[in-house]
């Protein structure tokens, strides 16, 4: 959150200032007036959350205004989950409020949450949250607050959308090892195939009830369904139906009637992970086209497509409201917290995680792709990894991404292409974004694609997924960084 904030002025009379507190819930809103005293101002009411009870609402606001020597009207409600929006935007708009120039504001449910611990043993009902609400309202020192437009505000909903899609994807995939496990468990032991879920391995996996099945093929046979599935992909196919049939032979076998109910369950799985990455790629054209409307630099970076680069400028909305990269990577939840007492320091300290999480998974993401495409985050990457022999993979991607969080914050702030270190020693001046094309218009090095690992489809880039310089496979997400090399602030 930004740092700035909106001080009442000392000649202004606190006691003619009306401040009104909203609990927002689905199916109403509970109002609750307090003067400037912190004195109830009538009765705490209940709206329905809907236009009809939000107009009786604002009727009710504007008659205590009417009826009263108050001159200023100050909302405010907690931002909880999204039932806070339409009711925020309808307020926002109304013409009455805006004569009465009513200052409304929505706040993150920790502002609640630190006033609620000056008060000792106060319940948690719906009246006493709106009440803590018009109280914080009273003491002041709010955040300033910046509204972002419609076009980044449809692109944060896609860019969503496809977090918790790849989210579901991926406890899906989780899900469907552990059931592997029954029919084929050598194919998770030993994994024939690079990718498990690659479009060979699930035909296979759709075909063959269990790996008993599976082991009555001959080598050419199970050569030719190697050779149509995988399109002729395997340069050496007769080693591979080797290894897929010792995989077959070695597995466990159980009870016929067992193995073909998980067999419904993986083909069911399977199905649902093919639909999945359908939807996945109509949203991604769909992000792709939304990015340009947007005039921003971040598809100039080697490494980060339309779609990184979407989840990245709809989370972060107006740079301006950071004063400094440190601020952005406390937003992002990037930081890690000193474990100090006496002569004691600790080695590990966790990653904070407490800022937001979309856009600490798309920072991540970025980081992840530009160590396969960029040459100075891979060598960053590369020497984080060898400072210390404990999470070596988990701190030096997470750590590459809060390098990145300063060059991104870099880039929006001053309007400003990314360059390589060797361009920019010999370039000192770059050009700004207000002169740059649309987000669909930036360079995105399709010419070198190939070369890169990146396949070119319609003037943009698709990332292939590969695995990251001395990682192992399926890595779990960075959680904790190691301590002792000053490595955030390199």
């Amino acid at each position: 959150m930004t740092c700035k904030y909106n001080f009442f002025k000392v000649v202004m009379d606190l006691s003619k200032r009306l401040f009104a507190g909203i609990d927002v819930s689905l199916k109403e809103n509970q109002l609750f007036c307090m003067d400037g005293d912190g004195h109830p101002v009538g009765k705490t009411r209940k709206f329905d959350n809907n236009l009809p009870g939000t107009a009786q609402m604002v009727e009710y606001l504007t008659g205590l205004m009417e009826g009263s020597e108050f001159d200023t009207l100050s909302i405010g409600m907690e931002a909880t989950a999204l039932y806070w929006f339409p009711l925020f935007q309808t307020l926002r708009t109304d013409p009455r409020l805006n004569a009465l120039q009513a200052h409304i504001l929505a706040m993150n449910p920790k502002m609640v949450q630190g006033i609620r611990k000056t008060y000792a043993d106060v319940d948690k009902t719906d009246p006493i949250d709106a009440s803590l609400i018009a109280d914080r309202l009273r003491f002041g020192r709010l955040p300033e607050q910046r509204i972002p437009d419609e076009d980044l505000l449809a692109l944060q909903r896609l860019t969503r959308f496809r977090y918790h899609l790849v989210q579901h994807a991926s406890q899906l995939k989780n899900y469907l090892q552990s059931m592997l496990f029954l029919t084929f468990s050598e194919w998770i032991r030993t994994r024939p195939f690079s990718d498990l879920f690659g479009a060979t391995s699930s035909r296979l996996l759709k075909l063959f009830t269990s790996a008993q099945d599976m082991q009555a093929l001959s080598l050419d046979e199970l050569k030719a369904y190697l050779t149509e599935f995988s399109r002729n992909h395997f340069s050496d196919v007769e080693d591979k139906a080797k290894t897929v049939s010792h995989a077959a032979q070695d597995s466990f076998a159980i009870p016929k009637a067992l193995a073909q109910e998980v067999h419904f369950m993986v083909k069911q799985t399977l199905q649902e992970l093919d639909l999945l990455a359908k939807h996945l790629k109509r949203l991604d054209k769909r992000i792709t086209k939304h990015l340009a409307k947007i005039t921003q630099p971040l598809t100039s970076i080697r490494g980060i497509g339309p779609v990184l680069a979407a989840g990245i400028i709809a989370e972060i909305g107006d740079i301006s409201r950071f004063p400094g990269q440190a601020q952005l990577a406390k937003f992002a939840g990037l930081t890690w917290r000193k474990h100090q007492s006496g002569g004691f320091n600790g080695d590990i300290t966790p990653m904070t995680k407490t800022g937001n999480p979309y856009l600490r998974y798309y920072l991540i993401q970025a980081a992840q792709s530009m160590v396969q495409h960029n040459q100075e985050y891979r060598e960053y990457y590369t020497r984080k990894f060898k400072e210390t022999p404990r999470h070596p993979q988990k701190r030096a991607l997470s750590l590459t991404a809060r390098k990145l969080v300063r060059l991104v914050y870099a880039m929006l702030s001053k309007g400003q292409l990314y360059q390589t270190p060797d361009i920019k020693a010999t370039q000192p001046t770059n050009q700004e974004v207000s002169s740059l094309p649309l987000a669909s218009s930036v360079p995105t090095q399709t010419t070198e694609a190939k070369s890169h690992g990146i396949a070119a489809t319609r003037g943009k880039t698709k990332v292939k997924a590969r695995r990251l310089p001395h990682a192992p496979k399926n890595s779990a997400k960075p959680q904790e960084h190691a301590r002792g090399h000053s490595a955030v602030n390199t």
